[in-house]
């Protein structure tokens, strides 16, 4: 009586795993579903997408129904239901994801998730209500660098990978330590960052007429990080995201409002000849609207949206609350020749 007893139970059980594996599954298929039904629209997106080997290849953006911040006044921990992520850096074993609340009302936050079990980790506090635009991961200094805010001109700022590692986000929290700073005075805002090489950049996002993009080159010094920032800069279209590199490209996200975005691939060579035109890119790739930040690591390309925040979420049926990835070397095939 008691084996038949231990059978069924182990029956059950078996039958309740399997039924919550298909269930699980299936909603899986579902999403995935859906992003191809998106994607569909956009051929070159679609077929970078498919030949992606990476898993995951889509990672859900946390804090887009909640975030815990700190209120601006009160600076006590609270909900926030207004955040939209703008910010995207990606290293070997992390991605990190800057969002700002869209009702001003509460401070900026970088979410930090795990890159191959696909969890979200933590959630770090920023000083300020900046807009947070740009994130970028220096692995030879161990830091991430982030848009910062400042009174009239550019700033960008970083935390270390020791000090993230150990912040704990609890009821008195207090924003995380910056470890270093620069200013680029030449720039009205700091909208997106990234490296080249071992120089810092930071570009402006300007919704009618030409952005630039400035260039702080790292000084060698044993005590501290120290950047000297250069006089030069670099034009580039209108209503620029994000700026990548990659090989021997240069990769310009292009967005704004419910129209779809575009990817725009130069060469390095036009970047560092000073000017990027939009008539002069080797390729113009379209991409869903509201497209942000875009990230490179390895042979992929990482891309975040804001569609998937509230405040979006109902101005295009085509909004993405994911990170998605994309093969690189798919996606920027060409028939211009650099």
């Amino acid at each position: 009586m008691i084996y038949v007893i231990g059978n069924l139970v182990l029956f059950c059980a078996l039958w309740v795993i399997i039924f919550y594996t298909n269930k699980i599954s299936h909603v899986q298929d579902e999403d995935t579903s859906q992003l191809f039904q998106i994607f569909k629209r956009y051929s070159e997106l679609y077929k970078a997408f498919k030949n992606t080997r990476l898993y995951p290849n889509t990672f859900f953006i946390p804090g887009l129904l909640k975030t815990q911040t700190l209120e601006k006044e009160t600076k006590r921990v609270e909900d926030c239901y207004d955040m939209t992520p703008q910010g995207l850096a990606v290293t070997q074993d992390y991605l990190f994801i800057s969002a700002y609340c869209h009702s001003h009302i509460h401070h900026s936050v970088i979410f930090m998730l795990d890159k191959k079990e696909n969890q979200y980790i933590k959630t770090i506090l920023l000083k300020d209500r900046t807009h947070a635009g740009g994130l970028a991961y220096d692995e030879n200094q161990q830091c991430l660098w982030f848009s910062a805010f400042a009174r009239g001109h550019g700033r960008v700022a970083a935390i270390t990978m020791e000090d993230i590692l150990n912040y704990e986000l609890t009821a008195q929290s207090k924003p995380i330590n910056y470890a270093y700073t620069v200013d680029f005075p030449s720039l009205y805002q700091a909208s997106f960052i990234t490296l080249m090489e071992e120089s810092l950049l930071a570009g402006t996002f300007v919704k009618n007429g030409k952005g630039a993009v400035a260039k702080a080159s790292l000084v060698e010094n044993e005590d501290s990080v120290i950047y000297s920032v250069e006089s030069t800069e670099v034009v580039i279209p209108k209503k620029i995201q994000g700026l990548v590199f990659y090989k021997d490209y240069c990769l310009l996200s292009q967005s704004f409002g419910p129209v779809n975005s575009k990817i725009y691939v130069y060469s390095k060579e036009q970047f560092n000849a000073g000017r990027l035109d939009k008539k002069a890119a080797l390729k113009v790739i379209k991409a869903p609207p509201y497209l942000e930040q875009i990230a490179v690591y390895d042979d992929y390309l990482y891309t975040l949206f804001e569609s998937g925040a509230t405040s979006y979420r109902e101005k295009t049926a085509k909004f993405l609350m994911e990170v998605l990835v994309f093969h690189l070397p798919t996606l920027i095939k060409t028939e211009k020749k650099l």
